[in-house]
């Protein structure tokens, strides 16, 4: 692989969607042999992923962390809590793991230590990192980050935002099942290094748009509450992961501007 180039580790045990950067020479046999090897496991049983763990330090710096506004503002209209979560009884409904060798390593605490994990998981807010191309009715936003999006504000001023993603870690209680909702890169990380426990973001869904799974390039409702549904731990199986080379992705977000004139009373009536 080139210097320009990603590694992508795909969960291929539960088929595949339609991505048209995955390459076509795939070995077709794996596919089969991880289908058979992920419904050949014993039906997955539910677990509580939260673990409790006695520290009157940590249980301090969630008391602040709860205050912080942009953690706030990214919860907005969800039922969440802080708490440590055990990163091998989590279901993955993301099907992809992007690595790009040119970003930094991802420093991993040691086991327990709990000043550099909440680090870990609760880091600075995302900065915006993009090429703007302006022309006279539109703005183009070009970047690597897959996460990049607009925001509604509710400042009149500047009602769009452009927002560069949670920095937090975040996992979910949908339907009785635990997903990791965000963070699955660091997940990867640390289960690789024998890091298993984890503060987290803590949200109770309500819906699947809640949990955060609705994208077409996630795996659907009826994988993830099958009998054997795709876990986190699975990334770290080879027999059930396909890996390949792709070029790296970016992503473009397209703002239109349009100015229309209408009647400031109803048609017909007299001013």
């Amino acid at each position: 692989m080139n210097g320009r180039g990603v590694r992508v580790r795909e969960l291929a045990g539960w088929g595949l969607d339609q991505d048209e950067y995955r390459p076509d020479s795939l070995d077709h046999s794996k596919l089969v042999d991880a289908r058979s090897i992920a419904g050949r496991r014993p039906p997955f049983q539910t677990e509580c992923a939260v673990v409790d763990v006695e520290d009157s330090a940590l249980c301090i710096r969630f008391a602040e962390l709860k205050l912080r506004p942009d953690l706030q503002e990214e919860m907005t209209g969800l039922d969440w809590s802080l708490g440590i979560v055990d990163l091998r009884l989590l279901l993955a409904f993301q099907r992809r793991l992007v690595l790009n060798r040119a970003e930094p390593r991802i420093l991993l605490p040691a086991p327990e230590d709990w000043t550099a994990l909440v680090d870990l998981s609760f880091g600075p807010p995302k900065p915006v990192v993009c090429e703007l191309v302006r022309s006279e009715t539109t703005i183009l936003f070009h970047s690597g980050n897959p996460n990049l999006h607009f925001r509604f504000s509710a400042d009149p001023a500047n009602p769009i935002t452009v927002h560069g993603g949670s920095p937090f870690f975040e996992v979910a209680q949908y339907r009785g099942r635990w997903f990791l909702r965000d963070g699955y890169h660091r997940a990867y990380a640390l289960l690789c290094a024998g890091v298993f426990r984890l503060p987290a973001v803590i949200v109770e869904a309500r819906s699947l748009e809640e949990l955060g799974a609705v994208h077409p390039w996630f795996f659907t409702e009826e994988v993830l509450f099958s009998s054997s549904p795709p876990r986190v731990t699975d990334f770290l199986d080879d027999a059930l992961v396909l890996e390949y080379d792709r070029t790296p992705l970016i992503k473009t977000l397209r703002l239109t501007m349009e100015e229309i004139f209408t009647s400031a009373t109803p048609s017909g009536e007299d001013l």
